[in-house]
């Protein structure tokens, strides 16, 4: 195989800046891009003239590079190591492993967007430029022949180079005053990378951190062919192998690699494209189950010489129809004659319009360049690729060609310092139009690290999650605190087995294992036997499962915590809001107004226990009620007018605190509060009923069931950071002021102390915490809750109502579209609203991610009588000893 020797462009590089053989600079720049997905057409439309107006506005050329790049999860996931506490530093990097390989699979690209920039050297007036060029002429006349015979080393004056800094730096202030102030400039090791890459189409080549070594000597800098050629010259590259393709061989350090790769050029661009949805050319390369190379070149054509160009043109077309006419008087045309004549009259009407838009709005055109690649291990593999991106382009109207003999030219017009654009395949269309191409639109949501939660799913797509646009969707709880100042809180909602559990669920043991306390609210009892199946999990869970049984009375005693840790007791803002809590819920479970005289009486009596028990309980209380019945302590109230009253009370809570559920809420001081300290807590429920109004025992299950959101409160109020709070069926409480109370004092919490609250729900009609509110016009009573919720979770919903109100939490359009999307979710799948109000689609497969995880977190029916045949006989035993036993058991079967 014969090497082609090719010049490269470049003559000098240095950070972001080069220098090219014709005397020009280029910049290069990492171009942040916006999320595009769910934005209505006002604000695509917006987004579109934004570009337009820099376009316009910008004198420069400019080239962008949408670029393929292999994935590398790993690193992302690794930036969670420091947060790891060292007990968990060996089932976290499991995690992370197993994770890592789920996601390259996934999402094998990441589709990083680059721009470069044609420099003019900043000049002075003309006088000092004659004289500059003089001087450098006459200090050192060889200069001349060095350019002329490719004299090495290379060399340029250093007052050029610092013409050309100067030049970049105004571009780059410019850049992010414009156009994007998150733009950042290319390190060197990146720019080296954009040329080492364009010889092996389909690998990642490793970045070279050596900088070019520029010598200053003389008043010149030089460098060598050598490091000029870095990174191109151990390519082999064969044009003529394959017509219409190219071969590459390159050494890399583990062994010799080789590849095909092809480009392919615009033949026909229509005079226009429909937007927003038609014309989005960048996303729709991503949208292929192929990786695709994008580059586009502009050069602005100044407004008088478009003008011109633009008469010319029309010129040319009224030249075209004249002869068609003339052909058809004479008897000599064909139907292609008239299908031209045809075409040629709109494209006179379109010229015309485009011509009076220049004219009017002094806007410049644009020659405009397009060059797609493809790359494949084999040629019937580019072939198919070439084929398959033929065929989508030309559904929005583009059309595709493979310049069989232009490989070459092709492959040196792509490489970076490269100002060519060769006349038969540009255009000349306005910023507007290019704008249309959206280059810097993407669907990316989530954070930059964090806790994997699934990929995004470009809506468009006709290949799904096999699209290599699918971006990876992170969730970083600190992110959002730390350095947005938002709340990092989550709401998932949706239908029944559509996967709002198994996410919730994912997300505790990652947070878990980066050293997040959480506390775990699980109504439906599937939880029990994570400690069996995830044996990492056993140090750090403490799994409080509660029944209506007398070994659990007293667990959830609100009074009980103060007189059992000396913090809380001495924390006068935590005993005043405990004492108004006890004093809520006795005065509901009695249902007595704290107005009559046996509520003042119940208020008397928690007062007292505070101020007169080291260890408060509830029943305590009671026991104030009747100590002040038989005289023994006084109230300020008349004890004889509140006789009657107080003892029906007194004797109704004696009752609830002994022969029912409610006992839960009565401790007699020997007992031990819910212990908070673990790092992981779970609450679960046995034989307790969600609270429903039709059952008699109504109000002790709500009182219980709010006792328990207020241990969520007082969690969340113990010392130390990084907490979060996971609640489903919250919106059970709602019902009573009293359950209303507690839902806003545990949300109001969570966000004062930084830490997150996960409230999983059903539907929007859930997150109204005061049904019985008036509501102004425009609000449906949710507004208190999703106020709070930066990252929002919307499952499949049952009916449009339900999506129409998944729309407004989402903050998108009730669009036919986005209410058909959000009705069709399938199971795994969600649209998300991350803490930045961008809007996609998510889906997560968790049995891909961590098979393992999938089992422990699996609740289908078959997976539960599994786990109970498995682990069920462990279920009610002490937990030393049931892990005693399980591990006996696994010894036994493993000999």
């Amino acid at each position: 195989m014969k090497r082609k020797r090719l010049e490269v462009p470049a003559l000098f590089r240095s950070g972001n800046l080069m220098v090219t053989k014709d005397g020009r600079g280029q910049a290069f720049y990492r171009v942040p891009q916006v999320n595009y997905e769910f934005l209505s057409s006002s604000e695509k439309r917006g987004l579109r003239d934004h570009l337009a107006n820099f376009l316009n506005e910008f004198p420069h050329t400019l080239t962008w590079w949408q670029v393929p790049v292999p994935h590398s999860p790993l690193d992302v996931l690794e930036e969670g190591r420091p947060q790891v506490p060292a007990d968990r530093i060996k089932a976290w990097e499991e995690n992370i492993r197993s994770t890592a390989e789920a996601i390259r699979e996934m999402v094998p690209y990441r589709h990083p967007l680059y721009l470069a920039i044609d420099l003019e050297p900043v000049t002075g007036n003309l006088g000092e430029e004659i004289a500059r060029n003089v001087y450098e002429i006459i200090r050192d006349p060889m200069a001349l022949i060095d350019d002329i015979i490719g004299g090495e080393p290379y060399r340029l004056p250093w007052s050029e180079w610092k013409r050309f800094e100067q030049a970049e730096e105004e571009i780059f202030q410019r850049l992010r005053q414009e156009f994007h102030a998150g733009i950042e400039r290319c390190s060197e090791s990146e720019v080296l990378w954009l040329i080492e890459r364009c010889g092996c189409r389909g690998t990642n080549p490793p970045y070279q951190e050596e900088p070019m070594e520029l010598v200053v000597q003389d008043g010149h800098i030089y460098t060598s062919r050598a490091d000029l050629e870095r990174g191109l010259h151990d390519v082999v590259l064969d044009f003529g192998k394959q017509l219409g393709m190219v071969k590459w061989t390159k050494e890399f350090p583990d062994g010799q690699k080789s590849g095909w790769f092809s480009h392919l050029t615009l033949s026909w661009l229509p005079w226009g494209l429909r937007f927003p949805g038609g014309a989005e050319i960048f996303q729709q390369v991503r949208e292929l189950d192929f990786p695709v190379e994008l580059m586009v070149r502009t050069v602005p054509i100044p407004h008088e010489q478009a003008l011109s160009q633009l008469q010319n043109v029309f010129q040319y077309i009224t030249g075209q129809i004249q002869h068609v006419k003339e052909s058809t008087r004479e008897g000599d045309s064909d139907s292609e004659d008239l299908t031209d004549f045809e075409r040629d009259l709109e494209r006179k009407d379109t010229n015309q319009e485009l011509r009076q838009k220049v004219k009017e709005e002094q806007i410049p055109l644009f020659r405009a360049q397009m060059i797609f690649t493809v790359w494949g291990d084999t040629p019937k593999m580019v072939r198919e690729r070439r084929r398959k991106l033929i065929q989508a382009m030309k559904e929005i109207d583009l059309r595709l060609e493979v310049p069989i003999v232009k490989q070459k030219t092709l492959y040196c017009y792509t490489l970076p310092g490269s100002t060519e654009i060769d006349s038969f395949y540009f255009v000349r269309p306005t910023a507007e139009f290019i704008a249309s191409f959206m280059p810097i639109g993407c669907s990316e949501v989530g954070d930059p690290s964090g806790t994997f939660v699934g990929i995004t799913v470009p809506s468009g797509s006709r290949h799904g999650e096999r699209a290599v646009g699918c971006s990876p969707a992170y969730l970083d709880e600190s992110r959002a605190r730390n350095q947005l100042s938002l709340t990092s809180s989550m709401l998932i909602m949706g239908t029944l087995g559509r996967g709002k559990s198994m996410l919730a669920n994912w997300l505790i043991y990652n947070r878990l294992m980066r050293g997040v306390r959480q506390f775990v609210f699980e109504p439906k009892d599937e939880k029990w036997a994570w400690a069996f199946e995830l044996p990492e999990l056993r140090p750090l869970m403490n799994l409080v499962s509660l029944s209506t049984s007398v070994r659990d009375k007293g667990k959830l005693d609100p009074l009980l915590a103060l007189g059992k840790d000396p913090r809380l007791r001495e924390d006068v803002n935590e005993r005043q809001y405990v004492a108004d809590f006890a004093l809520t819920l006795l005065l509901y479970l009695a249902g007595e107004p704290d107005t009559s005289l046996a509520g003042q009486a119940i208020g008397y009596a928690v007062d007292e226990t505070l101020k007169s028990d080291d260890h408060p309980t509830m029943m305590r209380v009671i026991h104030y009620l009747e100590a002040f019945l038989r005289g023994e302590v006084r109230f300020p109230i008349n004890r004889e007018a509140a006789r009657s009253e107080v003892d029906r009370v007194a004797s109704f809570l004696k009752r609830q605190a002994t022969r029912t559920k409610a006992q839960l809420l009565f401790g007699s001081g020997e007992e031990d509060p819910v212990d908070l300290s673990s790092p992981l807590t779970i609450v679960q429920m046995q034989e307790l009923q969600f609270p429903d109004p039709s059952r008699p025992d109504y109000r002790q299950n709500m009182a219980v069931f709010t006792c328990i959101a207020d241990l969520g409160r007082r969690f969340v109020n113990r010392p130390g950071s990084a907490k979060s709070v996971t609640f489903e069926e919250g919106h059970k409480l709602r019902d009573e002021k009293v359950g209303q109370m507690t839902y806003r004092e545990l949300i109001r919490t969570c966000r004062s102390k930084d830490a997150d609250v996960v409230m999983i729900v059903h539907n929007a009609r859930d997150l109204r915490i005061d049904p019985s509110a008036k509501l102004r016009e425009g609000e449906d009573g949710g507004e208190e809750i999703r106020s709070n919720m930066g990252n929002r979770c919307i499952f499949r919903v049952s009916d449009e109502s339900e999506a129409a109100s998944a729309c407004e939490i989402l903050g998108i359009e009730p669009t036919e579209r986005n209410l058909s999307e959000i009705m069709n979710l399938d199971a795994g799948e969600w649209i998300m609203r991350d803490v930045e109000q961008r809007v996609a689609k998510v889906k997560f497969d968790l049995r891909r991610v961590n098979p393992r995880l999938f089992r422990a977190f699996d609740t289908r029916p078959e997976a539960v009588a599994e786990r109970e045949r498995k682990y069920g006989h462990l279920r009610n035993l002490p937990l030393e000893e049931a892990y005693r036993l399980l591990d006996e058991e696994t010894k036994g079967a493993a000999g």
